[in-house]
């Protein structure tokens, strides 16, 4: 029943036709993707997938932070927290 802070990060695989520099330049996080799916629609699935799992409705949230990132390990990692208006 408090408002909560959601920070998301996407982490997509880096396509192997890249060459070694580029796939250096996306690991390391220089070059970001600017390509589709959106980041407001990965953003959508997830707060619809956790509804009831790690908070009771998504109309709790009050801030979200989000990016996208290419890396070796794709995966997704969220940190959830209890809004706190002074920090």
């Amino acid at each position: 029943d408090k408002p909560i802070e959601v920070y998301i990060a996407f982490y997509r695989s880096i396509q192997s036709s890249v060459s070694k520099k580029e796939h250096d330049r996306r690991a390391n996080h220089e070059h970001m993707p600017i390509k589709k799916p959106d980041t407001d629609n990965y953003i959508k699935s997830i707060l619809d997938a956790l509804n009831k799992v790690l908070w009771a409705d998504d109309n709790l949230i009050v801030h979200i932070d989000a990016y996208k990132y290419y890396d070796d390990d794709p995966r997704i990692e969220i940190n959830v927290r209890e809004w706190n208006k002074n920090v």
